[in-house]
């Protein structure tokens, strides 16, 4: 009888941890909504993608003076063979020179990036009759056909370096950015306030492009005034940090004005809100108002933007990377499209859609955490 009250004790203890903690967990089943969203956004986005390409034509794909000689000097059958095999590389033929319809490669790339252990064969002999180099992994985001690289690889070799750009600039914008908000915010119309303001009219006139330029010819420059520094014109690993300077120092400067605007839109907001007169009327310094009610509320919108941030630095900065010569991701996308890389795009898209995705999950869970009047809704 003992041993049977203590078993439905542990069951009971189990029903009501399941019920309370699992089913009844409304930040559970909103994480777990948002998931499912989210792949299903991500099957359509596959689908699209995949179907866009498709509609790039076959003569765009491979060499039609090549197809021209070999027509001319091996006939039309060999020609014709040649075609088929340029564009079985862009999944439109199979290796036998089958015609692969668009559903066909919608499936076939689902197949690719979901996460169970595959063998796709990327190498074959001159005759394309058996493989001889096989991909062996869980997830496949295709393999480049300018490059012949995998684009997950190329990913993992890249990334290191974009996120850490983007970390040190996110960081220090923050460190800057948040300070001088609160400070224009404190004294709307102030000395601080209008100086605030001239920097961001001047710092939004400036055109990015340009400015990025004009950094990297003047502080390039071993001559100059800078030169004592040895910034360079372009990415040097043996001069890591010294090089990165000036890159990052670009990204904080023109990023500063857009924390500053925000914090205090929202210290304003907040400033003018009925707890706050409340908190006046009952003899609160304007300080431990403003430090300990108004920044923390003010804080909530721009610490969401944070993992979106963070996570969007797998991306990359196209101008930054391509005018310092840094090797990040930020080129990757850009070049495959020129090329008409058809695997670089379908897999860089792919991995930047389900980066946002995570990006925004994170950014409301982080709201919650620091905001816990907010309350998720499955």
């Amino acid at each position: 009888m003992e041993a049977t009250a203590q078993e439905n004790k542990k069951e009971s203890k189990l029903k009501y941890f399941i019920q309370e903690k699992i089913i009844n967990n409304l930040t559970l089943r909103y994480v777990l909504k948002r998931v499912l969203s989210s792949l299903i956004t991500l099957l359509l986005l596959v689908a699209i993608i995949t179907a866009l390409i498709r509609a790039i034509p076959d003569s765009k794909l491979y060499n039609y003076q090549t197809y021209v000689k070999i027509r001319g000097q091996l006939g039309d059958l060999i020609a014709d063979n040649y075609i088929k095999k340029e564009l079985y590389k862009y999944g439109r033929y199979t290796i036998d020179g089958r015609p692969v319809s668009v559903l066909e490669n919608i499936f076939t790339y689902l197949y690719y990036i979901f996460p169970i252990y595959k063998e796709v064969p990327y190498a074959f002999d001159l005759n394309y009759e058996y493989a001889t180099k096989t991909w062996k992994g869980f997830v496949y985001l295709g393999r480049s056909i300018d490059t012949n690289e995998f684009v997950l690889d190329s990913l993992v070799s890249k990334m290191p370096i974009s996120i850490y750009i983007s970390i040190v600039s996110v960081f220090f914008t923050y460190l800057f950015g948040f300070p001088l908000g609160v400070a224009m915010a404190k004294k709307p119309g102030g000395v601080i306030d209008k100086i605030g303001t001239v920097f961001i009219v001047l710092n939004y006139a400036i055109p990015a492009l340009v400015f990025y330029l004009f950094l990297w010819s003047f502080s390039g420059d071993k001559n100059g005034a800078l030169g004592v520094f040895n910034f360079g014109y372009s990415y040097d690993e043996k001069n890591f940090f010294g090089s990165l300077f000036i890159p990052i120092f670009a990204i904080v400067f023109l990023s500063i004005p857009g924390i500053i605007v925000w914090v205090r839109r929202f210290m304003v907001d907040e400033l003018n809100s009925d707890y706050v007169k409340f908190a006046r009327s009952k003899g609160l310094s304007e300080n431990r108002i403003m430090y300990t009610h108004v920044l923390r509320n003010a804080s909530v919108p721009l610490v969401r933007n944070i993992p979106g941030t963070l996570l969007g630095a797998m991306i990359g900065s196209y101008f930054v990377e391509k005018i310092w010569s840094i090797p990040g991701t930020g080129k990757m996308l850009i070049n495959a499209l020129n090329k008409i890389d058809v695997s670089a795009i379908q897999g860089l898209a792919f991995f930047y859609a389900a980066i946002s995705m995570l990006a925004f999950l994170l950014g409301d869970l982080i709201t919650v955490f620091f905001d816990p009047r907010i309350k998720l809704q499955a």
